[in-house]
């Protein structure tokens, strides 16, 4: 055999190889595997509503107005 007959070879077997492992590493493209992806995302960005957990927002306590922060640093200032 020629040297061209050697590199064929090796080109078809790196060619047969690499089509074995991207099949064998692909995720499975079911019609709900895209659906399942999109709502693991969304879980992960926002808390599920479902829960019952309240939010982590930075509300003041009843009765505490804010603008009296605003006049007592005015009041300290020279």
């Amino acid at each position: 055999m020629n040297n061209a007959a050697f590199v064929l070879i090796a080109i078809g077997l790196s060619v047969v190889v690499s089509l074995v492992i991207w099949l064998a590493s692909r995720k499975p493209q079911t019609f709900m595997s895209s659906i399942d992806d999109f709502e693991r995302e969304m879980k992960a960005l926002g808390r599920d509503p479902s829960s019952g957990r309240p939010s982590r927002s930075r509300r003041r306590a009843p009765g505490i107005d804010p603008r009296d922060d605003l006049d007592a640093r005015e009041e300290h200032r020279p």
